[in-house]
């Protein structure tokens, strides 16, 4: 029970934004869907063997692509690229029983960990156009749940919290936690790893279970509706603040410390026009720059810490209806 701690996966959540309803990486989905009607349209080509991959088969992915570690989508995928070669041909082995595979399978079991950077660019090139926009807001989410579901243990213990966790979920005192689906067959062993509980916003009735050989199995589980959470604001208070243009950067920036190139590729203008913005919000106190050889990293500050949780993005509203 002292080893439960809690997660935030940005990689589970493209995972499962493109898997099928019928998958079990993710069910039937209102959230996923109504953000896939926008977000489709955003998809680059380059994206395509994260398709590929995921939807090899309907029972699932190779361990590796979700038993990965951090907070933010970089280090999870460096953790991916970090593998053994032994690890990733065993993983791979998931797709032995599927009749046909994509190309994308065939080229990582041909090039071996050498040709995961392929999926991985991939990855990152799909949040960066289709996820990006919304998660600020989705993260925003996310930490209330772990906030109250750390707040329920902390008041009434961890057997309780992981009871209230999903209706299908229960707590046995003899160290067992069982899930009542039709639809899983399957006992996991925690070897004294502990377990990591990741809320998940595209999650909708069931769960999603990642055993790991070294690392605490994962249960992603869906986020609680909070009607607090569900009532974003009217208006956006941060564009009429400073500007859509500004709020757009800030908001592009508040996904990770980037050059001016980088920015300009998040926000896709040009990259004057990213290091105009930069330097208004630098002036303003909202970010910070720092020079690393002939380029310059673009930070938040406190201040824009603070005027991203003050004033929320509307794409939340428009994704989650």
């Amino acid at each position: 029970m002292a080893n439960v701690r809690f997660g935030i996966s940005p990689l589970f959540h493209v995972i499962s934004g493109v898997a099928r309803a019928e998958h079990s990486c993710v069910g039937v989905s209102v959230n996923r869907d109504r953000w896939w009607r926008q977000a489709r349209r955003h998809v680059p080509a380059q994206a395509a063997p994260v398709f590929e991959l995921v939807n090899a088969s309907l029972r699932g992915v190779p361990a590796f692509v979700l038993a990965t570690r951090g907070q933010q989508l970089g280090d999870e995928l460096d953790a991916m690229l970090e593998i053994s070669d032994a690890t990733f041909y065993r993983d791979l082995s998931f797709y032995d029983q599927e009749p046909e595979l994509p190309r994308i399978v065939a080229e990582l079991r041909e090039g071996g960990t050498s040709a995961l950077p392929r999926f991985t660019d991939a990855v990152r090139a799909l949040f960066r156009a289709c996820l990006a926009p919304y998660w600020p807001d989705i993260l925003r989410l996310l930490q209330a749940e772990i906030a109250g579901r750390a707040r329920t243990s902390a008041e009434a213990g961890a057997s309780t919290m992981l009871n209230q966790l999903h209706p299908r979920l229960s707590w046995h005192e003899s160290g067992v936690l069982r899930y009542a689906s039709p639809d899983w067959d399957g006992t996991f062993d925690l070897g004294g790893r502990g377990l990591e509980l990741r809320p998940s916003f595209f999650l909708q009735d069931c769960l999603s279970a990642v055993p790991s050989r070294r690392n605490p199995t994962v249960l992603n589980y869906p986020v609680t509706p909070r009607p607090a959470e569900q009532a974003p604001p009217r208006t956006d208070g941060l564009a009429h603040l400073i500007g859509a243009p500004r709020a757009r950067a800030l908001r592009a920036i508040s996904q990770g410390p980037c050059t001016t190139t980088q920015l300009a590729e998040r926000l896709r203008v040009t990259s004057p026009s990213a290091s105009a913005h930069a330097t208004a919000l630098r002036t303003a106190g909202a970010i910070t720059t720092e020079r690393e050889g002939r380029q310059v990293r673009h930070s938040l500050t406190q201040l824009g810490h603070d005027l991203l949780h003050s004033n929320p993005a509307r794409h939340l509203r428009t994704a989650a209806g």
